[in-house]
C-alpha cells in the first residue's frame, strides 16, 4: 500500500511540475560535457607596440561574446602565401576595431603608394578589408585599373602567389610590403597622440566615416 501510495504522490509531482531533488539536478549538471576555454599568453609585453589585435568571432549559435582583443603579437616568419595571409589577417583585425582603423589606412597608403582616399573608394566599390586591398595595390603596381582584375581573379580561387608571379613580383615582395604594413600601424597606433582620440580626428581628416566597417 505504501508503495501504491507513493507512486501516486510521485506522478502528482510530476504533472504539477515539482521540481526536481537537488541530487538529481546536480547528477544532470555533471553529465553535461565541459567546454574547454583557451587561453591567451599574458605575459607581459615591453609596450603597447608588443601587441596585435586579433578578432575572436562569437560562439556557435549566439550573437554574443566576439569582439576585437589585444594580445600579445605573435611572429609572423617565412615569405610564402601562409606569411601573406597571416599579415593579411592581422590588417584586418586592426581594422576592424575604430581606434587602429585609421593608422591602418594610413600604413597601407604609405606602404603602396596609394592615397586614403582611394583605399576607402575601392573599399567601398569591391567590399573587401584592407589587408586584401594591400596585398592587392602591392600586387598592381600601383595601377588601379588592374585593381578591379586582380580583385576579380582572387574571388575566382586564383592564390596570391599566382596573381604575384603574373604581374612580375615574386609573392616575398608581396608578404614584406603587407609586413611593413603591420610594422607601421603597430608604430603609429603605440605613439601617436589620436590613440588617446581613438583616432577619430584622423578619420574625420581623411573623410571616412568612422561607424562604417571595413568589409561591411
Amino acid at each position: 500500500m505504501s508503495k501504491l501510495l507513493a507512486g501516486f504522490l510521485s506522478i502528482g509531482c510530476l504533472l504539477a511540475g515539482c521540481a526536481a531533488p537537488p541530487q538529481a539536478a546536480r547528477s544532470q549538471a555533471s553529465a553535461a560535457p565541459s567546454a574547454s576555454v583557451g587561453t591567451v599568453d599574458s605575459a607581459p609585453a615591453q609596450n603597447d607596440q608588443d601587441y596585435e589585435t586579433i578578432w575572436v568571432p562569437h560562439p556557435v549559435g549566439s550573437l554574443l561574446g566576439g569582439g576585437a582583443v589585444r594580445v600579445k603579437k605573435r611572429d609572423i616568419t617565412g615569405n610564402d602565401e601562409p606569411a601573406l595571409l597571416s599579415n593579411i589577417q592581422r590588417l584586418n583585425a586592426a581594422a576592424g576595431t575604430p581606434t587602429e582603423r585609421p593608422f591602418v589606412i594610413s600604413a597601407v597608403s604609405r606602404v603602396t603608394g596609394v592615397s586614403e582616399r582611394e583605399l576607402q573608394a575601392q573599399q567601398d566599390v569591391l567590399r573587401l578589408r584592407f589587408g586584401e586591398l594591400c596585398a592587392i595595390n602591392a600586387i598592381a603596381h600601383g595601377d588601379s585599373n588592374k585593381v578591379q582584375e586582380i580583385a576579380n581573379l582572387r574571388a575566382k580561387g586564383k592564390t596570391w602567389t599566382d596573381l604575384a608571379r603574373a604581374n612580375g613580383l615574386s609573392i616575398a615582395t608581396v608578404v614584406q610590403t603587407t609586413r611593413n604594413a603591420n610594422d607601421m600601424t603597430a608604430s603609429s597606433f603605440s605613439n601617436s597622440a589620436d590613440r588617446a582620440k581613438g583616432g577619430q580626428d584622423k578619420l574625420r581628416d581623411m573623410g571616412v566615416h568612422p561607424q562604417v566597417r571595413p568589409g561591411d
